[in-house]
């Protein structure tokens, strides 16, 4: 797979366009609507602007500190949670949730641990939780659920670990290969063992 930075900010730049237009595209059906004058509605206009702009700022949140520069910061591993939960809260179907447990002494390994996270979140079918965990030589990022997790984006993470290119869209495995791009230069491995990302020996 290439490993070009034009091509990683195409696929990047898709992926994050993918993840955002469906509720900028709400808020501005929504607009529109409210524009209209129609005061039968507005309850209805309020919550989808509530809902969809509470989903774009958590979403934008959580990009801005996976993707952009390292200026930013995380200063505590509460503020790690916080933010990988406010993104989680946005996918899926809300009555099967995705929520995270986190057992890491450091928030400042969050440009590894936010990149993996969405990576394993997009294997969760039905609901259920990502566990980051550090060691002493290792971050592991588990997808747990009690539905079993995609069997397909496993196989395709395997893949772009592996250098190959996925059989899906490879936009959707942007958090991944820009991982993998993060630590090109740093001799830290990557691998997939069952449900959980490895990140180091």
């Amino acid at each position: 797979m290439s490993n070009n930075n034009v091509y990683l900010a195409e696929l990047i730049s898709t992926r994050l366009s993918h993840d955002l237009i469906g509720n900028i595209g709400a808020v501005a059906n929504a607009l529109e609507l409210l524009n209209e004058g129609d005061d039968d509605d507005k309850e209805d206009i309020s919550n989808i602007l509530n809902f969809s702009s509470n989903v774009l700022t958590k979403r934008l949140k959580f990009f801005r500190l996976c993707f952009g520069l390292s200026n930013a910061s995380v200063k505590s591993v509460d503020d790690l949670f916080t933010l990988a939960n406010d993104y989680l809260s946005t996918l899926g179907n809300p009555n099967y949730p995705i929520t995270s447990e986190f057992h890491i002494s450091t928030p400042q390994i969050y440009k590894i641990i936010l990149p993996a996270l969405m990576t394993m979140a997009d294997t969760i079918v039905k609901g259920g939780k990502i566990i980051v965990s550090q060691t002493e030589n290792s971050i592991l990022v588990q997808a747990s659920s009690s539905v079993a997790l995609n069997a397909v984006k496993l196989k395709n993470i395997s893949q772009v670990i592996d250098g190959n290119e996925p059989q899906e869209n490879p936009s959707s495995f942007a958090p991944l290969i820009y991982l993998l791009s993060y630590l090109s230069d740093s001799g830290v491995m990557v691998k997939l063992e069952n449900d959980t990302l490895i990140i180091g020996a």
